[in-house]
């Protein structure tokens, strides 16, 4: 049984689930998914999980992102990216310094509204669903944690940043929200993930170049694959209890709530919870 992650680069122009059903020819019958979405029109990180991997997905998901993020000032599309009909036009076109005068305004726990053109669900259904056959919907703003916006150019009207966020950030809606506080309107064009749960693009693979003869090698395990969070290695008796459900006493100097944990030898066995004092299995590996 495969199990692990693949950390593939996304290309242009396909969507994050299109392009690993192509893996779904090499692996079979095994259970594939992936953690964090990318936009068809987005490149880079894609973490691909494979067999017990999937149950883990959501941690991967979670951990902050990073992304080189291009704004394309004097329009402002339906759908936030250069894909979308023109809705509105500026002639404003923003100055270095007045960019980055306002840049740290976005910093830290911001709301912000998830666009219609997105697959975010209403009643079971994705909102692009509905946007596509022109019903606007009353959509709340949610709060999303943008940990750093570094400037990095500005040439004609594309302005170039590194953004890091957390999970649930639409990179094209702050493009629109940054555009919108200098005064004018843009659109998000480049976007590329370059580093996802602690891993980076340079360790991106082609999905062409992985085939049944090499999957195996290239194949992140589950250990090392949720490196983002701190491990804990207990002695036997404490692994006992925790795979048989029960909370153990220990007194972490760590405020982390999540740990992958490993016995003695150094295998893992899942992620446990810090609990107030006490470790408790959270989700394990299942046995076969």
């Amino acid at each position: 049984m495969l199990s692990g992650v693949l950390i593939i680069d996304k290309p242009y122009g396909v969507s994050s689930g299109e392009h690993i059903r192509k893996l779904k020819k090499i692996i079979g019958k095994e259970k594939i998914g992936h953690a964090g979405t990318l936009d068809p029109l987005a490149t880079g990180i894609l973490i691909v999980c494979l067999g017990q991997m999937t149950r883990f997905s959501d941690y991967l998901a979670a951990h902050s992102k990073t992304y080189e993020a291009e704004i394309l000032f004097g329009n402002q599309t339906s759908t936030g990216d250069i894909e979308g009909e023109i809705i509105k036009s500026s002639s404003q076109i923003p100055k270095k310094d007045e960019i980055t005068d306002i840049l740290d305004s976005f910093i830290g726990d911001i709301y912000q509204t998830p666009p219609m053109y997105s697959s975010l669900k209403h009643k079971g259904k994705s909102l692009y669903k509905y946007a596509r056959k022109g019903i606007t919907l009353d959509i709340k703003p949610r709060k999303i944690t943008i940990n750093s916006i570094k400037y990095i150019s500005l040439e004609d009207k594309t302005l170039k940043l590194n953004i890091n966020c957390g999970k649930g950030t639409y990179i094209r809606v702050l493009a629109e929200d940054i555009a919108k506080k200098l005064g004018t309107v843009g659109t998000l064009g480049n976007l590329r993930r370059i580093e996802s749960a602690n891993f980076k693009i340079d360790e991106a693979l082609n999905l062409d170049s992985i085939n049944q003869k090499n999957i195996v090698k290239k194949i992140i395990s589950p250990g090392d694959a949720l490196n983002c969070l701190n491990k804990i290695q207990c002695a036997p008796e404490i692994i006992d209890k925790i795979i048989k459900g029960q909370k153990v006493e220990m007194k972490l100097t760590s405020e982390d709530r999540f740990f992958r944990l490993f016995d003695k030898n150094k295998n893992f066995k899942g992620i446990v919870e810090n609990c107030e004092g006490h470790l408790k299995p959270k989700r394990l590996l299942t046995i076969d």
